[in-house]
């Protein structure tokens, strides 16, 4: 039987129609509804000298949070000479401690290593696969720390710990991946404490608009404010480095008071 250019076509067309009918759930369209996700929000960051205003890079980021409490960031930073450029996802429970985190860098063009971090109970667990070969890496950990993948969309998390009940000088514990993954352990990184204190509330303006956010200090040297209930980072002062990270753009539209 010669089969025509026609027939095929109504073939194939009823057989896609039939697979549309056999689905059980509806498609996700962009822009509609979306149950995995309760609220989200996507962003621009840019990293300037402080003292004078010179570019140094910038950052996009998009975040989920998801009907358990938990957030999902998605994060890419370029900066510097000779060029730093990482793709970062990294997931938090409820209240901000991690899960897990995948990293991407490149630096000065070249492939610097990929990394899968995951957390179970006390427990961390780093993959990377880089220039050196694979490297694992297991780590016991407490239960309040956080991950410093380095977008600065993601080091606001930390302030999630602080217990504003308590007040005054707080220590926390990070988990800090290598940020030039440089060296023999590549990603991988290392435990250390820092302090953070709770400065008060405070009305900060950026060409993204006028937040009113928390104002934190990290080791007496970072001034960074950030907006609730995701710990969005609007601003963050290095004053000692002559660096300052602000948000230029956010999606939605911060509220107007």
């Amino acid at each position: 039987m010669k089969i025509t250019a026609r027939v095929l076509a109504t073939t194939i067309m009823l057989a896609w129609t039939g697979s549309l009918a056999a689905q059980t759930e509806p498609n996700p369209t962009i822009g509609g509804a979306n149950a995995n996700v309760v609220r989200g929000a996507k962003g621009t960051i840019v990293y300037k000298v402080l003292s004078t205003g010179a570019l140094l890079g910038g950052e996009n980021w998009n975040l989920s949070v998801h009907p358990d409490g938990s957030r999902t960031m998605q994060a890419l930073n370029r900066y510097g000479s000779p060029g730093v450029q990482r793709h970062v996802t990294y997931r938090v429970d409820a209240n901000f401690r991690p899960l897990e985190a995948y990293l991407l860098y490149w630096v000065g063009g070249k492939w610097k290593g990929s990394g899968l971090f995951t957390v179970l109970g006390d427990q961390l667990n780093a993959v990377a696969n880089t220039p050196n070969g694979m490297l694992t890496q297991n780590v016991k950990v407490p239960e309040n720390f956080s991950f410093i993948p380095h977008p600065l969309s993601t080091d606001a998390w930390h302030m999630g710990y602080y217990d504003k009940k308590k007040g005054g000088v707080q220590t926390i514990t990070v988990y800090d991946m290598d940020a030039g993954a440089a060296g023999p352990q590549a990603l991988l990184g290392r435990l250390y404490t820092q302090k953070l204190e709770y400065l008060g509330p405070e009305k900060v303006t950026t060409p993204a608009g006028a937040f009113q956010t928390d104002h934190f200090k990290i080791d007496n040297a970072v001034d960074i404010y950030v907006t609730d209930p995701d710990s969005i980072m609007v601003k963050f002062l290095w004053t000692p480095a002559d660096r300052v990270y602000e948000l230029v753009k956010l999606e939605p539209p911060p509220a107007q008071d």
